[in-house]
């Protein structure tokens, strides 16, 4: 489903990154995006039905804070990437979130500005998915033992914008799917490796054999096997 605003600017924003190894560094400003009293929710569900699992990213504070609070109201379970929110008014976004989905120099400067250890920032959040660059991804949660992810196979690392992105969109859509959350951040990981091996943060596209075949390759044939049965259905 799609909710179009006439009237308005699609979102820009400028970035510069820097390779090294895998790595992502990231400069810039945050999109222009809708307020948080432009998109109501309630809205969104009347057109298109329930709502599962919303995503906020990294936007305009103001409207970070009014979608997570619509989504606390509502009861809505939410996925949280601070971007460059700190202190008192990261832990406020973040707090109630189902997962927090951050790189690891993002999480790094959330624990620096908060002065919250790793134990504190999970008692407001129920699963924390964190990107290790090429050391892959580390997954923590409540009632859970920590699971680390290998990065997926990149036939060569062209540009490292929009890494993070990827990986996060790769990531709800197999949670979406009701895949596992390891099962997830290697579909993750993998869309990742694309991006990466593309110029541009969306400069890749997705063949769904090839993305199933080189899943096969990182993860083993019951990660393909699984990701088949979406990506390829008979």
């Amino acid at each position: 489903m799609a909710l179009v605003v006439q009237g308005m600017k699609t979102a820009v924003t400028g970035t510069t990154a820097e390779a090294v190894g895998t790595g992502l560094a990231r400069l810039g400003q945050s999109p222009v995006v809708l307020g948080g009293d432009e998109l109501d929710l309630i809205e969104v569900m009347e057109r298109g039905g329930s709502l599962g699992l919303i995503h906020i990213g990294p936007a305009e504070p103001k409207a970070m804070h009014a979608y997570a609070d619509q989504a606390r109201d509502l009861g809505l379970e939410f996925s949280a990437d601070p971007g460059d929110l700190e202190g008192e008014e990261a832990v406020e976004f973040l707090t109630g979130a189902k997962f927090l989905v951050t790189s690891e120099d993002r999480y790094h400067l959330l624990q620096a500005t908060t002065g919250l250890a790793d134990d504190e920032i999970l008692e407001r959040v129920r699963v924390r998915v964190t990107t290790l660059d090429q050391d892959g991804v580390e997954i923590a949660g409540h009632d859970m033992d920590r699971v680390r992810v290998p990065f997926a196979r990149a036939r060569e690392i062209i540009d490292p914008a929009g890494g993070v992105e990827a990986f996060t969109a790769g990531l709800l859509a197999g949670l979406g799917w009701g895949m596992s959350l390891r099962r997830a951040s290697e579909v993750g990981s993998q869309l990742t490796a694309l991006a990466l091996e593309s110029v541009g943060p969306q400069g890749y596209s997705v063949n769904p054999v090839d993305f199933v075949n080189r899943l096969e390759q990182s993860y083993g044939p019951a990660a393909a096997a699984e990701a088949s049965a979406y990506l390829l259905p008979e």
